[in-house]
């Protein structure tokens, strides 16, 4: 042991020399996209759908996905409209319909199941995807979700609430629907 003692206090010595500083400029990377905290690389263009925001809804612009926020009258509970566009078929209609599901506690569905739960609205932008489910519980929440692909960019639109109020804001959510325009056509 004692014979280890100076080969560690010469190893220390020479380990903790130290060399000349260098400094050096390293060009900043651009920081991936992070889907979760809203921004993505390439955001499609907000002003290829427009819409006509439904009487006594409050819209508010979004920021990174999402393109808009709405607030419908609150006289039967709580509920809110969005719309998000993303580049291409980001993910696919059933991974969004079981993503829908899972935020109002219900259990995903197979593709078989996805026609029988799928209605359709026609607007002037194109067919408009419609789904509308309830969840479980005292307090059931609710969502309906509108899916259309315009040009490379699929939109979504999401009212999502208390059971009551969704119900109550349905009709003017799907006139929004309807209502959609594809500004570049």
């Amino acid at each position: 042991m004692k014979a280890l003692f100076p080969l560690i206090a010469v190893i220390s010595i020479f380990a903790c020399r130290r060399d000349a500083i260098e400094v050096r400029q390293v060009p900043k990377e651009n920081a991936p996209a992070d889907i979760s905290s809203g921004a993505v690389e390439n955001p499609p263009p907000a002003k290829s759908l427009s819409w006509t925001t439904p009487a006594g809804w409050k819209e508010e612009p979004g920021d990174g996905m999402r393109v808009a926020t709405f607030t419908p009258p609150q006289d039967a509970g709580k509920s809110q409209a969005t719309v998000v566009a993303l580049p291409g078929d980001a993910g696919g209609e059933l991974a969004n319909v079981n993503r829908w599901r899972g935020q109002i506690g219900l259990t995903p569905i197979d593709e078989g199941t996805l026609a029988s739960a799928r209605k359709t609205v026609k607007s002037r932008a194109g067919a408009v995807l419609i789904y509308d489910f309830i969840g479980s519980g005292t307090k059931k929440p609710r969502l309906v979700a509108g899916m259309i692909k315009v040009d490379a960019t699929t939109w979504y639109f999401k009212l999502m609430g208390d059971e009551g109020a969704v119900g109550k804001n349905k009709p003017a959510f799907l006139k929004l629907l309807e209502g959609l325009k594809n500004n570049a056509s």
